[in-house]
């Protein structure tokens, strides 16, 4: 009987401290935002960042727009404020009529 309960609070305090560690892990973590596990510098100029999801994302009013402008950073205007500060000459694909 003694063993048991001894096995049962081990589990106890194991479950316990896994449950303490994905609190602390998941304080950083934005939910809201899809690229918050990301480092910025990663997504901006890594090779599965922002360019690999913009050759892989022609549709942007689908995805990146919407979220963006949620966020209250706007939508196309925010994408190409971003590629003129950078010096990036692209044409941003627009939304079919």
């Amino acid at each position: 009987m003694e063993r048991k309960r001894v096995i049962r609070t081990l589990i106890t305090l194991c479950l316990m401290g896994a449950l303490v560690l994905v609190l602390y892990m998941s304080q950083d973590h934005d939910s809201s935002n899809p690229h918050s596990s990301i480092p910025r510098e990663t997504w901006i100029n890594g090779p599965k960042g922002h360019g690999y999801a913009v050759l892989n994302n022609q549709q942007p009013w689908k995805q990146c727009y919407t979220c963006h402008e949620e966020k209250g950073l706007g939508g196309e205007v925010y994408c190409q404020s971003c590629h003129d500060q950078s010096g990036a000459k692209v044409v941003i694909p627009k939304k079919p009529l």
